[in-house]
């Protein structure tokens, strides 16, 4: 994953060493995103019991591998920085972490009832992002679930340039994160829906969300966009 986080002084650093100095300062500011509480509590709902949930890029652990725990489930949360991972093995240790890139994380199919991706993955480009849907399809048990926390293209400031021949995905769009500019690939609502139905996935349900960060986190305040996607159990039909 090549994202890059442009500082206001004109550095730049890689997002493992962005995250890595950020550290606690993350969960300071969005812990306390009930909305986010609410649709994982929703997602965890949907999924049987004492099963294993992924959670990628699973930050400081809370609140999605906390949550997970505290469900009776067993998350199993990958981040690219090690800061975080220790973050997250001191504060939800029921769980099992791993420090890694996901685009190089394997896993044996059906390994989860559910994954999460809350935030993470449109650092990837478009090509990284499909093939991490891919991934997700592949690891999730029929009938499961994967509940993203995304942006839509839309939804963002965004100009004509940016977006492919067909309409559905920008490439580097700006948003200021925790003081930084950083850049993102974001789908249109339109365009996650296909995206993850060209890789088996059925949408379940999608909501809308804002959530409004402190002040101090220095953070723009877009509208989050859930999307609760199911791997349709062919064994049922």
């Amino acid at each position: 994953m090549d994202l890059k986080i442009s500082l206001d002084t004109g550095a730049r650093m890689t997002i493992q060493e962005f995250y890595s100095n950020l550290g606690k300062r993350y969960e300071e500011a969005y812990g306390d995103n009930t909305g986010l509480q609410r649709m994982v509590q929703h997602f965890l709902d949907l999924l049987p019991p004492k099963t294993f949930v992924l959670d990628c890029g699973c930050g400081t652990g809370k609140p999605v591998s906390y949550m997970i725990a505290e469900s009776g489930r067993k998350p199993y949360g990958i981040d690219l920085s090690p800061t975080m991972v220790e973050l997250s093995e001191k504060q939800v240790p029921q769980g099992q972490f791993k420090q890694c890139n996901m685009l190089d994380y394997t896993a044996a199919p059906a390994t989860f009832a559910g994954a999460t991706a809350i935030l993470s993955i449109f650092g990837l480009d478009r090509a990284g992002i499909t093939r991490m849907a891919g991934n997700f399809f592949d690891w999730i048990q029929p009938g499961g679930y994967l509940l993203l926390c995304v942006f839509g293209a839309e939804d963002c400031k965004t100009r004509p340039e940016q977006y492919d021949p067909d309409g559905e995905c920008a490439h580097g769009v700006e948003s200021i994160f925790m003081g930084h500019k950083s850049y993102m690939t974001l789908f249109t609502k339109k365009g996650w829906t296909k995206m993850l139905e060209s890789v088996g996935f059925e949408i379940a349900e999608t909501r809308t969300d804002t959530f409004d960060t402190p002040e101090e986190a220095v953070c723009d305040d877009d509208p989050y966009y859930y999307i609760i996607a199911k791997k349709p159990d062919i064994r049922a039909s």
